[in-house]
């Protein structure tokens, strides 16, 4: 027999072997996870929640307490976040197990935006999508402006996305003031509406403002030179719409 033919039955023979090795690796491996997937050894008892600043932990304790005792390789992901996603504030879930026997989950929370003051004179937070949330575990933490609307409290459940022409002005009026002069955000008290105008209340003084649609940040430097050095009825409203001028009035036409 030639010698290229010996080479051939060599090769032929080596990649029969290796195939075999790896059928024999993968059965092994297999029976090895079945194996782990039985065990208690990895069953969960600790669950870790991070992520949570306005959602109650023990409430995020309590959707995944069913897990405890569960093996982690049991465990889904998927089945992890939807049960969290049902708490409408929670916007996205990360999971991972920390072997052996810990169930480790992040959350995202959605961040409360306004608050919209219903026509009963409920508050419901809201974020910057128009979403209904829950309430943050501390109102000390989400101090929001209100925005008052003639919804009914019964429209505005947590999870519903609220269609309201006002309430979208105000969202962009109030992500306008964000990105050119977001220092003046926490002296917003509330929003409302008057003649189809957005009227702002000034936490700090009481001053209802009007805006113009541009150059925001120039027109509430002029309202702080106002409130710097002159006396304001509150009753009045301070008009910002115009070049260069602040004109005080009892209403807007």
């Amino acid at each position: 027999m030639s010698e290229n033919g010996r080479k051939r039955r060599g090769n032929s023979r080596f990649v029969f072997f290796f195939i075999l090795i790896l059928i024999v690796l993968a059965s092994a491996s297999l029976v090895g996870y079945q194996q782990l997937r039985k065990s208690a050894w990895l069953n969960v008892r600790n669950i870790s929640i991070s992520g949570n600043e306005n959602t109650d932990s023990a409430t995020l304790h309590n959707l995944l307490q069913h897990y405890v005792g569960v093996n982690l390789l049991e465990i889904s992901a998927k089945d992890v976040k939807a049960q969290l996603l049902k708490i409408k504030r929670i916007e996205d879930v990360r999971m991972a197990r920390l072997y052996p026997s810990t169930l480790k989950v992040k959350v995202t929370e959605r961040k409360g935006f306004l608050y919209i003051k219903s026509a009963e004179g409920n508050l419901f937070p809201i974020d910057e999508h128009c979403m209904v949330i829950e309430y943050a575990v501390s109102a000390s933490k989400e101090d929001l402006p209100i925005v008052h609307t003639k919804l009914s409290g019964k429209q505005l459940h947590a999870g519903r996305v609220v269609r309201d022409p006002f309430l979208q002005r105000v969202i962009d009026l109030q992500n306008r003031i964000i990105a050119e002069k977001p220092e003046f955000l926490s002296a917003i008290s509330e929003y409302y509406e008057h003649n189809n105008h957005v009227i702002i209340v000034d936490a700090n003084h009481g001053s209802r403002i009007l805006l113009g649609e541009d150059n925001l940040k120039e027109r509430l430097r002029r309202y702080q030179f106002v409130q710097d050095n002159g006396a304001i009825n509150r009753k009045n409203i301070l008009d910002l719409r115009f070049e260069n001028q602040v004109v005080v009035r009892s209403e807007v036409q």
